[in-house]
Parts: structure tokens; sequence; C-alpha cells
């Protein structure tokens, strides 16, 4: 299936389908307008076929990066599509000079942590109550690539 899979920039009409996996993999989505700053080669999504499955929103500066958000369809999981997504992106940040890539994840995502860690993202940090339903710190991560 992996051969199907396709990823680029996201585009405006893609918001739906981005809306959609953004309220079902979170309890607490990001609004339609958050989205509306982010079409352009700093999103990304990745598709089967025509069907959108996931997507990742990057802010940078200069030489750092900070992941803002990044789903993949809860129908869709564990099947390699995150972990396709977020080395594409790395790939990207650092073919762009990016040194540091930084993200917050909930202490309880167990499966995300993991992922990050697989692609060699430490702990720097904890965000009080960052996360509001249900109320949950941040795990602030980093990824250094000082190579």
């Amino acid at each position: 299936m992996e051969n199907s899979r396709l990823i680029r920039p996201m585009r405006e009409n893609d918001l739906e389908d981005v809306m959609r996996i953004e309220r079902q993999a979170f309890p607490n989505p990001w609004p339609p307008e958050s989205f509306g700053f982010f079409h352009d080669e700093r999103s990304w999504v990745i598709c089967e076929g025509d069907s959108l499955r996931g997507f990742i929103m990057i802010h940078s500066v200069l030489d750092e990066a900070t992941i803002m958000n990044f789903a993949i369809d809860p129908l869709f999981w564990r099947q390699g599509l995150a972990t396709q997504l977020l080395e594409h992106t790395i790939e990207m940040l650092t073919a762009k000079g990016v040194k540091n890539i930084f993200l917050e994840v909930r202490l309880s995502n167990l499966a995300a942590k993991k992922l990050y860690q697989k692609h060699d993202f430490k702990p720097l940090g904890l965000r009080k109550d960052y996360y509001q339903d249900p109320r949950e710190d941040a795990l602030v991560l980093v990824r250094n690539d000082n190579g």
C-alpha cells in the first residue's frame, strides 16, 4: 500500500479533510481559521490514492522549526503513515538548514512519544496544563541536527 502514498504540500481545498481528521484525532480540535496560515511549503499532507490520510503543519524561523500540528486519520493508525510523514518533514527541514525541531506532546500519548523517540527527539521540559479537555501537561521535545 505504501507505493500508492503521496506526500504533497497542503492545499486550501484540503481543509475539509484536514478538519475531519483534526476532529477525529483530538479531543480539543483547532478551529478551521487556525489552518488558514499553513497552505504552503510549511504544511504537508499524506494521501493514499485520492484520500487524505494525515497532515503535518510546521512553523519555522531561521534554523529552528516547530511542529504545530500533526495528525493521522485514526482509521489508518499503525500503518506507517505517521512515520513516513514525519521522516519526510525531517528531511525537508534539514535540507533547508533547520538545526532544531521542537514540538509538544501529551504526556499520555505513548504512541506519539514512541514515534518521536524513534526519530531522535529528546525531552526538553514540561508545560503545565498545556492541554484542555482533558487538562494535561505537555512534554516539550527537541530534535537537534548539529551534524
